[in-house]
């Protein structure tokens, strides 16, 4: 299986806390604050992902964040993350194994943003 599933509710004080813990300024629209255009990779915590169960520590590689709408407190999120890719390759004379990921966010249907993440193992 390389989908997994989980929703997530957005709250004002997460919002809060999560831009306070990266020292970003609070932004609201239309009374409503503005998550801050990161927070969707702290979403990976609430996954039980079955092709990252390793004892081998991840490197982050890269993460691209794409919206069409800001996330906003009280958005329910229905996320989806998948495993779109999987390389090995010789870096530097030692295997490595790149992870290449997409998160998609929606609220009621709508597409909310997309997050591309790569992670790399170390080792075979």
């Amino acid at each position: 299986m390389n989908t997994v599933r989980h929703q997530v509710h957005i709250t004002a004080e997460w919002i809060s806390d999560y831009a306070q813990s990266i020292g970003a300024p609070l932004q609201m629209i239309k009374g409503d604050l503005i998550a801050p255009a990161t927070m969707p990779i702290i979403f990976w915590q609430f996954f039980d992902i079955p092709w990252l169960q390793t004892d081998v520590p991840l490197i982050h590689g890269t993460q691209h964040f794409t919206y069409q709408e800001p996330i906003t407190a009280g958005m329910i999120l229905d996320c989806e993350l998948s495993l779109t890719r999987m390389d090995k390759k010789v870096v530097r004379q030692e295997w490595m194994t790149f992870y290449y990921h997409t998160l998609v966010y929606t609220c009621s249907g709508n597409l909310i943003g997309t997050a591309d993440t790569i992670l790399i193992r170390a080792g075979d």
